[in-house]
């Protein structure tokens, strides 16, 4: 809270403009803080937290980012909160979500948020109400894979996509596919097992391994072809999964 009592949040950045971060042209606001310490990360900047914070990072509080928003509304589908790892900061997230729905002018934007699906099924619970929908990233289905990723186990993150798919709120469920890493057989049995449990039509977005703003050790790894890309795709299509999303790519493309 700010002195005034205004609910905030400690934001490392933002765009006013995206259309790779959820349906539509959104605003995205990128939160400071995250829980997992993944070497992969494109936005290694905003995983410290306290004093490890990024220090470019500015605390806003929801009058100001909704003061912020008001000018784009008339072009915007809706605004995503991503990060670092948004639900840290789940009152704060609440309450600018909770403002937007009761705006005149802004209340048909849709709320998402980009998360890797640590939060708990209480705080869940406090956010459904505003919440469009989760777009959710399942680092790898395999505990141990997951936790020599990120640095964390990965049942909480099930249980999220869980809750959420029972809420109707699963957006859509991401997998990060890095050649010898997230796409061998086992591996991929595992997720797609694991997602078809829930429902086999669950969207399924596949995005490109880069190494532009990772960290050392993620540079070690191959960039993903739109070979292996493809190939991932049609693994995952035989696995009996029925909407996966491949971007196309070009040599050298990024993929969104």
């Amino acid at each position: 809270m700010t002195a005034a009592g205004q609910p905030q949040l400690l934001v490392a950045g933002t765009s006013q403009s995206s259309a790779v971060d959820g349906p539509g042209n959104r605003y995205v606001l990128f939160l400071q803080g995250c829980n997992f310490d993944c070497g992969a990360c494109h936005n290694p900047s905003t995983i410290g937290r306290g004093d490890d914070a990024d220090p470019t990072a500015r605390t806003m509080a929801t009058r100001d980012q909704i003061d912020e928003i008001r000018p784009l509304a008339p072009f915007l589908s809706g605004i995503t909160v991503t990060g670092g790892e948004p639900t840290l900061q789940l009152n704060g997230l609440t309450a600018l979500f909770t403002a937007i729905k009761a705006d005149d002018e802004l209340g048909g934007l849709t709320t998402l948020v980009d998360t890797n699906g640590t939060l708990s099924r209480r705080g869940w619970e406090q956010i459904l109400p505003v919440l469009d929908g989760a777009m959710v990233d399942l680092k790898a289905a395999n505990r141990d894979l997951h936790r020599s990723l990120t640095g964390a186990g990965n049942d909480r993150v099930k249980d999220s996509i869980r809750l959420l798919a029972e809420a109707g709120k699963l957006a859509e469920v991401r997998l990060l596919v890095v050649a010898g890493v997230t796409d061998t057989e086992a591996e991929l049995a595992e997720w797609a097992g694991f997602v078809r449990g829930l429902d086999p039509d669950v969207p399924v977005r596949l995005m490109a391994f880069r190494r532009a703003g990772t960290r050392e050790e993620a540079r070690r790894w191959d960039e993903t072809s739109p070979e292996a890309l493809n190939l991932v795709h049609d693994r995952l299509i035989g696995l009996g999964l029925t909407n996966v999303f491949a971007p196309r790519l070009t040599a050298g493309s990024v993929a969104p």
